[in-house]
């Protein structure tokens, strides 16, 4: 995991000569491959995905040094590796944290033994529980909504996976998972999403079939991060993509060339954070 120490933000210069009040910090992991997304308010955090199994130890001592002694909840978007992959480390050291998934139903069909294993230890886990669209979660000040899924209609991970719409004050911050384009639009259609939203977390990794240009345009994000895998060249964010992002919001981040990148949030405004 490379540490950015201060990701230089894009802000308005009224914002900068305003006094920054304690809120939420929101860190993108650099996990190597996959999403992890930790909040933290005081000393307690909230985690959504956690990357690959190998960088499970890295992430947890990243968590440690950003402050969190509760780890209140883990929630996962889907079952692929890159995304739940940290669980049963997560599950040792965080014994009381929640696990909330979308709770995808697996056909006995399905071809990975990897994301079987992850499906039956998450169902079994006393501390389970299943978000979908239109639940929400209140946590330390915030109101975490899911928008995705309402249904599901195949083996699609991807298309299935669970969308979250974070708000604390006047700050939202949208975090995409693995959701593509069909999500987006599906997410237009239904009048889920509006914007502006402080900061998008991109959907499947910058990778093409992500970040529709009329999802963009309603979202409006001032920040939109891509939290993409290092170099590896088939998993690297698409080049059209990364456009369209650039070009609807104020600042773009990724975590391959930027590494681990810190925000804060506070109630009315988006402001600068050393990770």
């Amino acid at each position: 995991m490379r540490i950015n120490a201060a990701v230089p933000l894009f802000l308005a210069a009224f914002l900068l000569s305003q006094p920054v009040f304690a809120g939420m910090r929101v860190v993108v992991m650099d996990v190597g491959r996959g999403q992890a997304v930790l909040l933290k308010r005081g000393s307690n955090g909230l985690l959504m995905d956690s990357g690959v199994a190998p960088f499970a130890e890295t992430l947890l001592r990243r968590i440690e040094i950003h402050g969190v002694i509760d780890l209140d909840y883990f929630m996962v978007s889907h079952l692929h590796p890159d995304h739940v992959g940290g669980y049963f480390r997560i599950r040792e050291r965080y014994p009381e944290a929640e696990i909330i998934g979308n709770g995808h139903p697996l056909a006995d069909r399905h071809r990975s033994s990897v994301e079987r294993l992850y499906d039956v230890a998450l169902r079994r886990d006393p501390r389970w529980r299943v978000m979908g669209a239109g639940d929400e979660l209140s946590w330390q000040g915030v109101t975490i909504k899911a928008l995705w899924p309402a249904a599901f209609a195949d083996q699609n991970l991807n298309r299935h996976s669970l969308v979250l719409e974070i708000s604390y004050g006047k700050s939202r911050l949208l975090v995409m998972g693995d959701a593509g384009d069909y999500v987006e639009r599906r997410l237009l259609e239904q009048g889920a999403v509006q914007g502006p939203v402080s900061v998008l977390i991109s959907g499947h990794h910058g990778l093409a079939g992500s970040a529709d240009p009329q999802f963009l345009a309603r979202v409006r994000p001032r920040v939109a991060v891509i939290p993409a895998s290092w170099k590896v060249p088939r998993l690297q964010p698409n080049d059209a993509v990364v456009a369209r992002l650039k070009a609807a919001s104020d600042r773009l981040l990724r975590t391959d060339e930027n590494g681990e990148i810190c925000l804060e949030l506070v109630a009315d405004n988006l402001a600068p954070e050393d990770c």
